[in-house]
């Protein structure tokens, strides 16, 4: 199980990375993607299995506050996505390319940081 959640950190260190090096190439990719027919659902199954996954895996593992905490607002996060419908998150990522890159950047980093802290915990809790 914890190389699963690896694995789902991987992705989304690998997104982060290619968000902070192209952030407005990176909207516009994941704002096509997001807007096609099947991406909003895609991205809701993605967040909603890494949610289940962490916290599942919370008891077992040697930081499990920080997964149960990263798997309820990954539950959050994928609920909210689905509420919002294609419409709003269109205008939500028009909003986010009108940003600097800079604001962009800093968002990449962050979702870069959650992959590799969870590429990390995962790899501890399995020794």
């Amino acid at each position: 199980m914890f190389t699963v959640i690896s694995a789902f950190g991987l992705l989304i260190a690998a997104i982060g990375l290619w968000g902070f090096i192209l952030p407005k190439p990176f909207m516009r990719a994941m704002q096509t993607f997001v807007l096609s027919s099947k991406g909003l659902y895609i991205i809701f199954g993605f967040r909603l299995l890494l949610g289940s996954l962490l916290l599942i895996a919370a008891p077992m593992s040697h930081y499990s506050t920080l997964f149960y905490v990263v798997g309820v607002l990954a539950l959050f996060d994928a609920m909210v996505t689905l509420m919002l419908g294609p419409d709003n998150i269109e205008r939500y990522m028009q909003w986010w390319l009108l940003r600097p890159a800079i604001c962009l950047r800093v968002m990449m980093l962050i979702a870069w940081l959650l992959g590799v802290v969870l590429i990390y915990v995962s790899l501890l809790s399995i020794n």
